[in-house]
């Protein structure tokens, strides 16, 4: 996936929503359903057949429960809004939902190293004025970067760049962001991702590691976050919780162990059960085996990114039961749950927006119900990631 940065100032209109950190699908997937669709129809079962099989994939959406589960404690909550970034668009999704935003996601240019380190100021300078932390999405390589460039990473030939976006932070008072070093670190739509064959176990973690330890040199309060995508499996993979066991770069680097959770593919529930299945995908980790992970290694443990996906992009569409069962999960699990996101994005490649613009209206109605009844955190991150009484 390709990820192009917008300067508010150069695209005023806060409907023009970037293209942002987020995989697209590739053909094989429908070219598979067709095969199996038309296989369906050869052996007679017609269209009607057809039909009732895919209802047999996908049952129909689960009735959610009136009551609202009750969480042990608050945790904190936020979200990347879609359209024009900044702190007066989280104040007007906070003010929707009903409740303070106490993280709001971002991520830099990238298209070069350049890009990076000099082109990527407005996109921490647009959230001057909101309280909250801002979650940063640090790529570790840039776009046009060649096969193996971790290796160079890890080397330090590109210490400058990471330097830079330290200093910015900084210079905008936000030394104790939350900082996603190589995010969704288990994909193949990045760059630096483990699901492709140049990139390593061993060249992630290594340059991971020199990232992580400069930005905390430059940044003594910030916060670093492994994370994976739910369900994606690395090259090479043999243990479905390969994407945690290898790619980990160790406890020293790492305050927050989260991972990226959306309604689509493998991980599609519309019932409680597929839900239940969801946590633990057949395909690689996810929710509940990184919150088991990180409990091992008695981290905190974060969902950086979640939200819908439509129909259209293989996923479950206006599915209210979803926002139910993420939000009962979060709530049984707030004692460890350092931070969660809504990826609110109305860009057709996924189509989760349940706030200007509202394409998913049950879900939407769903979410402000919850949400607006989210207990306040009694605890805030500090950067060895463990709870400490908020100040």
């Amino acid at each position: 996936m390709t990820f192009t940065a917008h300067d508010p100032d150069a695209h005023p209109d806060p409907h023009a929503a970037p293209e942002v950190f987020r995989y697209r699908s590739g053909p094989s997937r429908g070219v598979l359903i067709g095969l199996v669709a038309a296989l369906v129809l050869v052996l007679g079962l017609g269209a009607g057949g057809a039909f009732y099989w895919t209802r047999l994939r996908t049952p129909p959406i689960q009735a959610v429960p009136t009551a609202t589960p009750s969480a042990v404690t608050g945790w904190s909550s936020g979200v990347w809004t879609g359209g024009t970034w900044g702190a007066k668009r989280v104040a007007a999704f906070a003010g929707w939902r009903g409740s303070p935003a106490d993280t709001a996601v971002t991520y830099p240019a990238y298209g070069t190293w350049q890009e990076l380190a000099e082109k990527s100021e407005w996109h921490v300078s647009v959230f001057d004025g909101f309280a909250g932390t801002l979650v940063y999405g640090l790529p570790l390589l840039p776009k046009d970067a060649a096969p193996g460039a971790l290796a160079e990473v890890a080397a330090g030939r590109h210490d400058s760049a990471f330097t830079a976006v330290a200093a910015t932070l900084a210079r905008h008072q936000r030394s104790k962001s939350v900082i996603r070093v190589g995010l969704e670190a288990n994909g193949d739509w990045f760059p630096w991702g483990a699901g492709k064959p140049e990139n390593t176990p061993e060249l992630f973690k290594a340059a991971f590691r020199r990232v992580a330890t400069l930005m905390k040199a430059k940044l003594p309060g910030c916060t670093i976050v492994f994370d994976i995508s739910a369900g994606a499996a690395i090259h090479g993979q043999t243990d479905r919780l390969d994407p945690l066991t290898k790619l980990y770069p160790g406890d020293d680097v790492v305050d927050v162990i989260g991972v990226d959770h959306y309604d689509h593919y493998q991980l599609v529930a519309p019932t409680q059960q597929r839900f239940d299945r969801a946590l633990k995908p057949a395909k690689a980790a996810g929710l509940q085996d990184t919150l088991d992970f990180a409990r091992a290694h008695r981290k905190r443990f974060a969902v950086p990114e979640w939200g819908l996906t439509s129909t259209a992009k293989r996923g479950g569409g206006d599915n209210d039961f979803f926002i139910y069962a993420m939000y009962s999960w979060f709530a049984a699990n707030s004692a460890d749950l350092a931070f969660e996101n809504y990826f609110n994005e109305p860009e057709a490649y996924i189509g989760s927006s349940i706030w200007d613009q509202v394409q998913n209206p049950r879900a939407a109605a769903e979410y402000r119900a919850l949400w607006g009844a989210r207990p306040r955190p009694k605890a805030a991150l500090t950067p060895s990631g463990s709870p400490s009484a908020a100040g």
